[in-house]
């Protein structure tokens, strides 16, 4: 009779063998990635002992990302009427545009004010003012001091008809402090600011547009008074620096 056991046999010492081997290489791989994390630890203690800085932290950003990122930011609204609810959202709006406009004096940089401003009169004049207020800055002949990052006090709003509010808004910057006022609306449930005053001495707003005593907020109309914005203009191209 012909035995049949002795194939199944080999068969089974074949299996054996190759399990072996695997189970070999498997722990052949996992001796050899612990020698490499060992490593990579080794490594990083090494770094850190020499003085080397290794820090997982994203890098801090600069002033023009700073301000590139609130010339960008919208303020937006869910009615089509600024609403009591929309107060702190008013608040806020008006701290940032602070901060891009001082911080574009301090730090020297172009930047759009379209995301706050739509009046095209009110724009042309805000460019034309940081322009002049930067060569102020440069050669020292500003009595306050711009900075990008504001303390601020509490805000003063008052709501002057069913779509404006007019807000003061104090701040100071390394104890220099400053007030802002402006009027806001709300357009296609955007804020916009329709007129604003920084008032300081000597600056350019007060030479351009009047004395504090004189230049009162009230109306939303102001910028398309184009007679008004043309003798604003003239004072502006006056102004020697």
């Amino acid at each position: 009779m012909l035995n049949y056991r002795k194939p199944r046999f080999w068969m089974l010492g074949v299996s054996i063998v190759i399990m072996l081997a695997v189970g070999i290489g498997l722990m052949e791989n996992s001796v050899t990635k612990g020698g490499r994390d060992a490593l990579e630890q080794m490594t990083d203690s090494e770094n850190i002992s020499s003085g080397e800085e290794v820090s997982l932290e994203r890098p801090e950003k600069s002033a023009a990302e700073i301000l590139k990122e609130l010339a960008n930011q919208p303020f937006s609204i869910s009615g089509n009427q600024i609403g009591d609810d929309d107060q702190e959202t008013v608040v806020t709006f008006g701290k940032a545009f602070v901060n891009l406009y001082t911080g574009a004096v301090a730090e020297q940089e172009t930047v759009t004010f379209r995301n706050y401003i739509s009046n095209e009169n009110l724009l042309k004049y805000t460019n034309k003012m940081l322009e002049l207020e930067q060569r102020k800055e440069l050669k020292g002949a500003i009595s306050v001091h711009f900075g990008l990052e504001n303390e601020f006090k509490e805000a003063e709003l008052k709501k002057l008809d069913v779509n404006l509010y007019y807000v003061s808004l104090p701040f100071s910057n390394q104890g220099s402090g400053m007030n802002l006022q402006m009027l806001v609306q709300a357009e296609n449930k955007a804020l916009k600011i329709v007129d604003y005053y920084f008032g300081n001495k000597d600056g350019v707003d007060t030479i351009a547009t009047g004395h504090p005593a004189d230049r009162k907020l009230h109306d939303p109309k102001r910028w398309d008074d184009q007679v008004w914005v043309d003798g604003v203009f003239e004072k502006l191209d006056k102004i020697e620096i």
